[in-house]
C-alpha cells in the first residue's frame, strides 16, 4: 500500500530581504561619517574663544544639519521597514512510497508578503526528469498573502532500492524588464523536497544508536529506531550491548526486549541500564538483530560530568589594606586529568560594580583528585561592608561558576555560599602576641637609653 506523507515545516528555507538593501549599505557608509563631525562641533568653541559669535553659530548650523541628516536616515530606515519581503513553503517535504509507474499531483502552498510577486518554479536533484510543473511561472498580486501550486510526478518501473530525492525551488524575480544590481541581490528562493522510498526486497532493517548519559548510580537510556525498508515485515528486533571503559575493557553487557516492526514503519527499541561504575567516557558496542540479517553500531557516552568544583577558600592573616592571600581547594570530578585550569574572582559591591578582580595561575588536576589555587587580592582601597563574589573555574571551553559573599572586616573576612561559614581572622594569634611583645621590648630598651644618657650626662656635670 502507497502513502504520502507530508513533512508541514513551513519556517525550512524561509527567506527575508528588503528591495533597498544595496542603498541601504550606501546610508550605512553615509552615517558612519556623520558621527566625527558631531564630536567636533563640541570642541570647536574650545579652539575658536576669539570669535565666539562665529564659533557659536558654525555649531548651531553644524548641529542643525546634523539633525536634518538624521531625519533623513530614519524616514528612509521606515521606508525600508514597509518594504520588507518575504518568502516561504509548506510543506517542506512530501515523502512518497514507491509504486512502479506511479503517477502523481503533489500539492504545495508558496507564501508571500502581501505584495505584487513573480515565481518561477524548477526541480532539481535525482529525480527532476520525473517531475513536471504545470505552471512554471506564477504571479501572486498585491493582497494575496499565499498561493496553492502542485507539481506532477511519473516515476518508472523500477527504482534502486533506497531513498531517491528531487528538489522544487520556487524562484521569486523582478516585476520589472531590467535587473539593476539591487534587484539582483534581492533575489530569494525557497524549497519543498520530494523524498521517494523504495522498500529492500525480502526483510531489510535500517537503525540508529541514541544514547542519553547520565550521573553515576542513575540510568542511562539506550535508544534504537529502527524502520523496516524492506518487502515483508520484521517480526524479530533486539539488539546486544556491550559497553567498554578506556581501557577498553568490557565492563557490561546485556540484550534488549525484541519488537516487531511492519514494513515501512518506523519503531523504537528503548532500554536503561543502571551506571554503577566509575566516572568517565564508554564505548559502545552494539548489534541490532533482526530476522535475516544484522546491523553493527557504535557510540560513545559518559558517567558524570566534566566538571571541577569548588570546596573550599580559606585566609591566613587578612588585614584590609593589605594582600591577602586566598588558597581555593577545587576538586575534579573526571575520570582524565583536566588541564590549564585557573579562577578568575570577581568582587562587586552593591551596585553591581566590580570593585576587585584577580586570577590565579593555571594548574593542573589529575583525574578525581584536588588541587589548591593560590590567588592574591590587594585590598587597597577596599572598605568595609559585605561584597557579592562570582568564583568561576575556567578550563578548556567550560567554566564553572559559584557565587558566594564575602564580609570585610578591619581584621577579619567571612566567607558565606560554601554551605558552611569560613572565618579568617587577621594574622596568627601567635604571631600578633609576639609582635607586640617585640614591639614593646624594643621601647623599652629605648626608653632606658635615654634615661641611661641623661643619668650620666648630669653626672658628669
Amino acid at each position: 500500500m502507497s502513502r504520502t506523507c507530508c513533512e508541514d515545516l513551513p519556517t525550512l528555507n524561509f527567506a527575508v530581504r528588503s528591495p533597498n538593501s544595496f542603498l541601504a549599505n550606501r546610508l550605512f557608509d553615509r552615517l558612519s561619517r556623520i558621527a566625527p563631525r558631531r564630536s567636533s562641533v563640541a570642541v570647536a568653541p574650545v579652539k575658536k574663544l576669539t570669535h565666539p559669535k562665529r564659533v557659536k553659530g558654525s555649531g548651531s548650523c553644524s548641529a542643525l544639519k546634523f539633525s536634518m541628516k538624521l531625519f533623513v536616515i530614519v524616514s528612509f530606515f521606515i521606508f525600508m521597514i514597509s518594504s520588507v519581503y518575504a518568502l516561504g513553503v509548506t510543506p517542506a517535504r512530501t515523502t512518497v512510497d514507491f509504486e512502479p509507474g506511479l503517477k502523481r499531483s503533489i500539492g504545495y502552498e508558496a507564501i508571500t508578503s502581501g505584495t505584487d510577486t513573480n515565481l518561477v518554479i524548477s526541480a532539481q536533484g535525482e529525480l527532476a526528469e520525473y517531475i513536471s510543473i504545470p505552471a512554471p511561472s506564477v504571479n501572486v498580486p498585491t493582497g494575496v498573502g499565499s498561493k496553492a501550486m502542485s507539481y506532477n510526478i511519473d516515476l518508472p518501473d523500477k527504482l534502486s532500492p533506497g531513498l531517491h530525492t528531487a528538489d522544487v525551488f520556487i524562484l521569486e524575480v523582478p516585476s520589472g524588464p531590467e535587473i539593476s544590481e539591487a534587484n539582483v541581490r534581492a533575489t530569494i528562493a525557497v524549497v519543498t523536497q520530494l523524498y521517494v522510498y523504495v522498500p529492500y526486497p525480502g526483510k531489510y532493517a535500517n537503525a540508529q544508536m541514541k544514547i542519553v548519559s547520565s550521573n553515576r548510580g542513575e540510568d542511562v537510556a539506550f535508544i534504537f529506531p529502527v524502520v523496516s525498508a524492506g518487502e515483508f515485515d520484521l517480526t524479530s528486533v533486539r539488539a546486544n550491548v556491550d559497553i567498554f571503559n578506556k581501557l577498553d575493557e568490557k565492563v557490561a553487557s546485556f540484550d534488549t526486549d525484541s519488537i516487531a516492526v511492519p514494513s515501512g514503519t518506523k519503531k523504537e527499541i528503548v532500554h536503561t541500564w543502571n551506571a554503577d561504575v566509575p566516572i568517565g567516557e564508554y564505548r559502545v558496542a552494539a548489534t541490532l538483530i533482526y530476522d535475516e540479517g544484522t546491523l553493527s553500531l557504535e557510540g560513545i557516552f559518559s558517567v558524570g560530568s566534566r566538571d571541577l568544583e569548588l570546596e573550599d577558600v580559606s585566609v591566613n592573616g587578612f588585614s584590609l589594606g593589605q594582600i591577602a592571600k586566598l588558597e581555593m581547594l577545587v576538586e575534579n570530578k573526571w575520570s582524565e586529568s583536566i588541564t590549564g585550569a585557573h579562577i578568575n574572582t570577581k568582587i562587586m559591591n552593591e551596585r553591581g560594580d566590580i570593585v576587585s578582580e584577580f586570577d590565579s595561575a593555571s594548574y593542573d588536576i589529575d583525574p578525581l583528585s584536588k588541587q589548591t589555587f593560590v590567588s592574591y587580592w590587594d585590598t587597597a582601597g577596599v572598605r568595609v561592608g559585605t561584597y557579592e563574589t562570582k568564583v568561576s573555574i575556567n578550563y578548556g571551553d567550560a567554566s564553572s561558576v559559584k557565587n558566594l559573599q564575602f564580609q570585610v572586616e578591619d581584621d577579619e573576612l567571612t566567607i558565606i555560599g560554601l554551605g558552611y561559614v569560613i572565618s579568617a581572622e587577621g594574622g596568627d594569634g601567635g604571631g600578633n602576641t609576639l609582635m607586640m611583645v617585640l614591639i614593646i621590648m624594643v621601647g623599652l630598651l629605648i626608653l632606658i637609653n635615654i634615661l641611661w644618657f641623661f643619668f650620666f650626662r648630669r653626672k658628669m656635670k
